[in-house]
Formats: structure tokens, C-alpha cells, sequence
């Protein structure tokens, strides 16, 4: 950790854990640490923002700062989670869902989600993650226009469990392109790592029932 004035910066700006699959029981977490200023050895986040449920059962838009003097816990959407920096950097996580705490410390703010699907970092180091999730937002978009008021659409979208959500999305997107006739070098990469992903799911056990079609989801 680095030590300054007596007191204690995060060593890390953000942390991903996945699961080892010898522990399928483990939850997927994103843990974010909001410091009060910067340590310039990583990616110092300044802010965050959460697609989170709100009282009236829609989604709103959470941005936590440091200092941190409101809400403790929150229920998170499927969505994008946003992190900026001080230079107006910025880096972007999508979950299906989760639990989210915040401890405000006397020089950072703590934010962890928790969550049973797996949390994916955007970036260009994962284009994988990245095809996925617009196809992932593709799919969210066009169950979205069925409904005249949008707000039933998210409220149906906070209260999907988000382990289902993340299968149910899966299987969507490899009954799409599986089939195509004629297939160009990205959706062939998409659907290996459509499959990477299913395997390593049933390797671990955690596919033990009929994977959740997403329209029975939204009914």
C-alpha cells in the first residue's frame, strides 16, 4: 500500500475476481476504490457510476464520489458500470445484475458489486467482451421496444435473477449465429467465445437445468 501524510491510498484503482472453477459456488465481485486523490501508479478513479433500481422500480443513474455520505447498499441492473479519472480516462465494466455496498473511508470510497453472473471489463485488451455486450444491448434493445412504456421493461430487468440473465443471453446469441450460412471472421470469433463460455459453465456444474429462454424472462 502506499503510505502517505499517515494515511493509507488504495494500492489498486479496480479488481475483478472470477471464480476459480474448483469453487463454481464463488460469486463474480468488481471492487472499485474511489481515493481522495491520486496515487498516479494506476488508474485512480475519481468517479463511478451504477445503473442501479430506484425506488419507483425504474433505473437510475448512481455516481458515487469520495467523500461518500448517502446511500450504503443498492440493487444493480444489468447495464454498463462507468469509472473516470481525473484526466477524463475513462474505463467501463457491463454486469446482468448484483449487489452493491459503498464504505466511506476517511480517504477513499469502497464500492464492491457482487454478483452470480459474470462482470465483464470493456476495453480494448477484451474485444471479446465487447462484441458480446453489444450484442448483449442489440438483444435488451429490441425486447425494450415491445413495451409502449419503458419503464415496465426495467422493472421486468431489475427483477431478472442475473445468473439467468447472463445464460438466457448466451443461448440467444449462439441460436443466432450458429446457424448463419455464411459467417465473417468476427461473428465466427464470437461464436467460439459464445461456446468457450457455456463449456466452462457446464465444466463447473453450474448448468444444471434447462438453460432460460430470455423472452420467458421479460413476460
Amino acid at each position: 500500500m502506499t503510505e502517505q501524510k499517515g494515511y493509507t491510498l488504495p494500492k489498486i484503482g479496480y479488481l475483478y475476481h472470477y471464480p476459480r472453477l474448483d469453487h463454481p459456488t464463488d460469486n463474480f465481485r468488481l471492487e472499485i476504490h474511489i481515493s481522495s486523490e491520486p496515487t498516479n501508479k494506476h488508474f485512480d478513479v475519481l468517479r463511478t457510476q451504477f445503473p442501479v433500481k430506484s425506488e419507483a422500480g425504474n433505473i437510475k443513474q448512481l455516481k458515487v464520489t469520495h467523500p461518500w455520505n448517502f446511500e450504503k447498499l443498492a440493487q444493480v441492473s444489468a447495464g454498463v458500470v462507468s469509472m473516470e479519472d481525473r484526466k477524463g480516462r475513462k474505463e467501463d465494466a457491463f454486469t446482468f445484475g448484483g449487489k452493491l455496498t459503498i464504505e466511506n473511508q476517511e480517504k477513499q470510497v469502497v464500492c464492491i458489486l457482487v454478483s452470480s453472473a459474470p462482470i465483464l471489463e470493456i476495453s480494448g485488451m477484451t474485444p471479446n467482451h465487447m462484441q458480446f455486450v453489444e450484442e448483449v444491448e442489440i438483444l435488451f434493445a429490441k425486447i425494450q421496444a415491445e413495451y409502449s412504456d419503458h419503464q415496465i421493461f426495467e422493472e421486468k430487468l431489475t427483477k431478472a435473477e442475473p445468473f439467468a440473465l447472463y445464460l438466457a443471453c448466451l443461448e440467444a446469441l449462439l441460436e443466432k449465429y450458429e446457424y448463419l450460412d455464411h459467417k465473417i471472421e468476427t461473428e465466427f470469433q464470437l461464436l467460439i467465445y459464445l461456446h468457450s463460455q457455456k463449456n466452462r459453465l457446464e465444466a463447473a456444474g453450474l448448468i444444471n437445468r434447462p438453460v432460460p429462454r430470455l423472452t420467458d424472462l421479460f413476460k
